[in-house]
């Protein structure tokens, strides 16, 4: 049974972001401190990805934790299984068709996961400046 009443449920829901999350937001200021532009959440490229590099055809995805199912971090809720369950799996299909796509496209699609963001920001700066073909220098 869920620990809150459906009033502070909702509450807790609606302030969930998909966009501007934290992870979002320091991945895009170490990428503005060293000079790199991207577009952000680009509706015209598939999956709106969080970081688009048009012109290397390069599409970032900041993946939560809790909503793709990070195999390692995520933690099953206790409450409505099935629910969750179909919905995160349903998540990891869609970010893998959205993947095939995109490289149908001719897109190199790199998935961050929001807490190696938070933990290695200079891991996953030089993995995305890897992709772009740019060297990274240690200044994270």
């Amino acid at each position: 049974m869920d620990n809150l009443t459906p009033e502070q449920r909702r509450k807790n829901m609606q302030h969930i972001r998909s966009t501007g999350t934290k992870a979002e937001r320091l991945l895009m200021a170490e990428l503005r401190q060293r000079g790199v532009e991207f577009s952000p959440y680009d509706k015209t490229v598939m999956g709106k990805p969080d970081l688009v590099f048009a012109e290397h055809k390069v599409a970032v995805f900041v993946d939560s934790d809790f909503w793709h199912g990070n195999p390692v971090r995520y933690v099953r809720p206790k409450t409505n299984v099935e629910y969750w369950d179909k919905k995160i799996t349903g998540n990891k299909k869609r970010d893998r068709r959205v993947n095939r796509e995109l490289k149908k496209q001719g897109w190199t699609v790199v998935r961050l996961w929001e807490y190696d963001i938070k933990h290695d920001l200079v891991g996953c700066i030089t993995r995305v400046l890897g992709k772009l073909g740019i060297e990274a220098t240690d200044s994270a």
